[in-house]
């Protein structure tokens, strides 16, 4: 099996168990030759955590957890896709384990995500002898998490007092960018980018509220406070395509939702990231739990 930078990275963090943010970013350093990434977290961090195979908090980004192996099924019958913990001895016993009892083994190589490692016709027999290996098995795993998406208000997230530095920009609800603000001017209610050494930080304010809160939940929030609900996400029943805007940032839990009905990482097609074979039923909540309006093409 032909290794990425990905999987690199996945196998020492499994090793690992738990790294502090700055030892994540060091092994980055260590497994790659490129130092001109803009970001750790959306290069390297983001496509690993949407597949499930880690944690973090972002919004206190000081650790990275690796997630306990387990096979999840996908809305694709008779199809389950590995994630969490591994390493190459990890694989050989699993491959060696599925082939003696008749699984089908299947890897596909990914460009910007690890190795994508899919098991199929799998029996109640083979299902424990899986579990043997330590391996959780998560069934229907997309359809019931889209039943328990989190919907927060913006009253949810705390109070925030930080001061705006003298460079700080506004996220534009036309643009779906940041745009840099004047620090003579007065604040009107909006989204906030205030950068820092280390994760930068999002204000939302609104009325007399200011409110910390993580980049990708305080954009969707903005957009459904200041009314902006269509065009922005779409649903190709046709294909179970489910579509959003490539500009704007999906919450890890909603992402994974979406992405683990394939198991596949999504696609970059024109204005819009896509996530495929998304049964209807769970590309309705996916909209809904991001306050956007139901919109099927």
């Amino acid at each position: 099996m032909q290794s990425n930078v990905f999987d690199k990275l996945l196998y020492y963090l499994s090793h690992e168990g738990e790294l502090s943010w700055e030892k994540f970013k060091g092994a980055i350093d260590r497994l790659t030759t490129n130092q001109s990434r803009p970001e750790y977290s959306s290069i390297y961090l983001n496509p690993l955590a949407r597949l499930g195979h880690l944690d973090f908090d972002p919004m206190k980004l000081s650790r990275v957890i690796i997630a306990h192996a387990a096979l999840v099924e996908t809305a694709i019958k008779d199809r389950y896709v590995l994630v969490g913990s591994r390493t190459p001895d990890f694989l050989m016993n699993l491959k060696k384990c599925v082939s003696d009892i008749g699984v089908n083994f299947e890897v596909t190589s990914e460009r910007y995500a690890p190795t994508t490692i899919v098991l199929g016709e799998l029996t109640e027999n083979s299902f424990a002898e899986v579990e043997s290996l330590g391996i959780h098995i998560s069934l229907a795993f997309s359809a019931k998490l889209s039943s328990v998406l989190p919907s927060p208000k913006y009253t949810h997230f705390p109070q925030s007092e930080a001061g705006f530095s003298d460079s700080f920009s506004k996220f534009n609800l036309d643009t779906l960018k940041y745009d840099k603000m004047d620090s003579n001017l007065p604040r009107s209610d909006g989204l906030y980018e205030i950068p820092q050494y280390g994760p930068d930080i999002y204000i939302l304010k609104f009325g007399t509220s200011q409110r910390r809160v993580p980049r990708d939940w305080g954009e969707w929030l903005t957009l459904s406070l200041f009314g902006r609900k269509t065009g922005l996400i779409s649903y190709k029943k046709k294909s179970q395509t489910w579509r959003v805007r490539r500009d704007l940032h999906v919450p890890l839990i909603v992402e994974r939702c979406a992405t683990l009905c394939s198991g596949h990482p999504p696609k970059l097609i024109g204005n819009f990231v896509c996530y495929s074979d998304v049964p209807v039923g769970v590309a309705y909540r996916l909209a809904k739990s991001l306050y956007q309006d139901w919109e099927v093409i």
